[in-house]
């Protein structure tokens, strides 16, 4: 796995976020975040964005649809990065967590492209603020066309779930956030990922670590769906990464958790 995130910014919070991350009712698109491929066609939800932009899409349940193509021959360096983030004001900024404020958020992802490799990653991107540290901290729940699912990075406890992921198919993602007292004193995360092919994987309860700047679970970060492509210079390369029927709710209480947790075993051993 490559660790491309990390720290990337000596900012000490992240510029126009609001609260909260549960009233989402939009994104702020930002374009060509990574900018190697600048002669790539990029759209989104059917609108070109040949440079660097920020735009509205108004409607959180709304698919969020990338699709980038890379001429043959290419010229580049890295990658292209292009990031839809939550928002509670009709895109015009990023909303952010409240570390005390649980929640659910589930989605579907699909991921096409004419090979695996080089890799395409979609997910989530998180931008956590370290203001104590004097950094924003990035990190993310990866889902690559190679088949890796993992999360790491922005003080976020490590999830490998290995080649959980089928290109070409839709996978079901679940992920959910307990405020720390949900649990115990820590925060935790829970990740459950359904894919058409390898069938159901589940992270269990992974508890925040005590940080040296106090971090504990999602605070003031901001989170939104990612499209990030390398590209192939010797064929006409491309990426399709569509995200649909996504919700963003309240989580559910730690009992209602703990029996989630036992329904969720039984059915992996049915399966």
């Amino acid at each position: 796995m490559k660790l491309a995130i990390g720290v990337v910014s000596a900012l000490v919070m992240v510029a126009g976020a609001s609260a909260s991350v549960l009233s989402s009712n939009g994104y702020r698109l930002e374009t060509r975040i990574f900018n190697d491929f600048g002669s790539s066609n990029l759209t989104v939800n059917g609108t070109n964005y040949p440079a660097p932009a920020v735009a509205p899409i108004a409607g959180f349940g709304t698919t969020v649809d990338f699709n980038e193509q890379f001429a043959f021959g290419t010229p580049g360096n890295f990658a292209n990065k292009h990031v839809a983030y939550f928002s509670n004001d009709g895109g015009a900024n990023k909303a952010a967590t409240n570390a005390s404020e649980s929640f659910q958020l589930k989605f579907n992802i699909t991921i096409n492209a004419p090979a695996g490799a080089p890799r395409k990653e979609a997910g989530i991107d998180f931008v956590q603020p370290r203001p104590g540290l004097g950094f924003n901290d990035e990190g993310q729940l990866l889902i690559a066309s190679d088949g890796e699912v993992a999360v790491f990075g922005a003080t976020l406890p490590f999830t490998g779930l290995g080649n959980a992921y089928t290109l070409g198919t839709t996978a079901q993602v679940t992920w959910t956030y307990y405020a720390p007292g949900d649990l115990g004193p820590q925060a935790a995360y829970r990740l459950q990922f359904v894919d058409a092919v390898t069938g159901v994987h589940d992270s269990g309860f992974k508890f925040w670590g005590t940080e040296p700047d106090g971090i504990n679970g999602h605070t003031n970060a901001t989170m939104g769906f990612k499209m990030q492509n390398q590209r192939n210079p010797f064929i006409a390369d491309s990426s399709s990464m569509v995200y649909n029927g996504v919700q963003i709710i309240p989580a559910p209480g730690a009992v209602a958790a703990m029996g989630l947790a036992g329904l969720f075993a039984a059915r992996r051993r049915r399966a």
